[in-house]
């Protein structure tokens, strides 16, 4: 039971509410159509209205894709004619016809749904303005119908219901405005708040994640226990002297040449970081210590068409059972500097021959 709930809630989370709305109003006038079939009044002239909302609301539930996104754009303006209109012939084309009642109650219930679907689409200040221009156009339509029925007895007749229209639809426009206002006010918030952790977590200068993100992966890596999960260190060689004989411009160049390197490399299989100053990291999913090799000697051959003196030295370690993170980051970085000592008596063995 609580998995087939939160089945439903996810589904929930997915739904569109635009495309929701839509079934709205084509679900009451295809029960309108039934009321009419039901009382001999298929000939009515509110019929016109209904297949013309019906035929809207498929068009823009199953069209094609560009017509539906247009259609979507105008259904509260579209939706809102329709009311209108049958507004208009209840009260002044067909105003003694035994329908009339329902399709005038009918209207000012779902004049609702086109407020919400005009706060959904657009922003406040936006939504509200267009919900007010609804709802005066339908008190300016019924006004010389209340001044001619002024002391009738009709529910809708008179004063009254304008007056009592202009509240109840006015109160619900400003419920909405105000909940419509705080809901945008906790996108930016959150908004915000995933930026300032996307900037806590990225480094500057390369745009990779950083040293703190390693460890949250490291740590998340660890208690999935997957065998084949490889951590790979890697230092930068030959910054130093960009920085000294070209510039520390050159040097940060440098920099983010190999991280665009690395990022590009293991685009899909691995994640890439910058730990400090010339020393990067890459956690792959599932790899071998060659893999991590490979992937270094490609970016820095990459690098040197640009620095002919870039260097990197690579340290690799695969997960091992029951080892913390920090453990597993130390046994990478000393692989990564046996292997930078190597590197250089090998080449202090070149020199010397």
């Amino acid at each position: 039971m609580a998995r087939l709930m939160r089945r439903a809630a996810a589904r929930l989370r997915r739904l569109d509410p635009q495309r929701f709305l839509l079934w709205v109003p084509l679900v009451a006038a295809l029960i309108a159509v039934v009321i009419l079939a039901a009382l001999g009044q298929l000939w009515s002239p509110y019929l016109t209205v209904i297949v013309g909302l019906i035929a809207f609301d498929l068009l823009a539930l199953f069209g094609s894709p560009r017509r539906r996104a247009a259609l979507l754009a105008a259904a509260p303006q579209a939706y809102a004619l329709c009311l209108l209109s049958a507004w208009t012939i209840a009260l002044y084309v067909l105003p003694e016809d035994p329908v009339t009642p329902m399709a005038l109650l009918a209207v000012v219930l779902h004049t609702t749904t086109v407020y919400v679907f005009f706060f959904v689409q657009r922003r406040p200040r936006a939504a509200g303005l267009w919900s007010a221009a609804t709802l005066a156009a339908f008190l300016l339509s019924a006004l010389p119908h209340s001044v001619r029925t002024l002391g009738g007895n009709g529910a809708f007749d008179g004063a009254t219901f304008p007056l009592t229209l202009l509240l109840t639809h006015g109160v619900l426009i400003l419920v909405l405005a105000s909940f419509s206002r705080a809901r945008a006010q906790l996108a930016s918030e959150r908004a915000e708040a995933r930026a300032m952790r996307e900037l806590a977590h990225r480094d500057s200068l390369t745009g990779l994640h950083n040293r703190r993100k390693l460890e949250q992966d490291l740590t998340a890596a660890a208690a999935r226990a997957r065998p084949g999960t490889l951590l790979a260190v890697i230092d930068v060689d030959g910054l130093k002297g960009v920085n000294d004989t070209l510039g520390h411009a050159a040097g940060d160049d440098l920099l983010r040449r190999f991280a665009a390197g690395f990022a590009r490399e293991v685009q899909g299989t691995a994640r890439a970081y910058r730990l400090s100053g010339d020393e990067f990291a890459l956690l792959f999913r599932r790899a071998t210590p060659e893999t991590a090799q490979e992937v270094v000697a490609a970016v820095t051959q990459e690098v040197r068409r640009s620095y002919a003196q870039a260097g990197a030295s690579v340290g690799a370690a695969p997960w091992q059972r029951g080892e913390t993170p920090s453990a597993w980051l130390s046994r990478a970085d000393r692989a990564m500097y046996r292997h930078k000592k190597r590197t250089q008596e090998d080449a202090a063995s070149g020199e010397q021959a």
